[in-house]
């Protein structure tokens, strides 16, 4: 469970910082000045990036992580949308989750 939350949330982290790298990418010093329409266009994919990572980090948060581990060990269900997408790599542990718990 432990690795499905963090997956996402550096999912999330990681749509947020393409958002940013994309407005430290045009200010560039060598680049012609972008135009009009592509400073809108910019700012429109930067918006959509960044949003959907905010939210996508802000689902998967830790808070959310234990709240659902916290009625998870109460007895109720996981809730489908997670539940839909856990994969058996999910419970697979490696070395690095080991050292990660400690």
């Amino acid at each position: 469970m432990h690795k499905i939350f963090r997956e996402k949330r550096a999912a999330g982290e990681g749509l947020q910082a393409a958002g940013d790298k994309a407005t430290a990418e045009a200010k560039y010093v060598g680049h012609a000045p972008p135009t009009a329409q592509e400073a809108r266009q910019d700012s429109l994919g930067n918006t959509v990036f960044t949003t959907v990572g905010m939210l996508k980090s802000g689902y998967y948060s830790a808070e959310n992580e234990a709240d659902v581990l916290k009625l998870y060990t109460e007895g109720w269900g996981l809730p489908p949308d997670i539940r839909r997408k856990l994969r058996r790599k999910h419970f697979h542990r490696t070395a690095k989750d080991l050292t990660a718990n400690q």
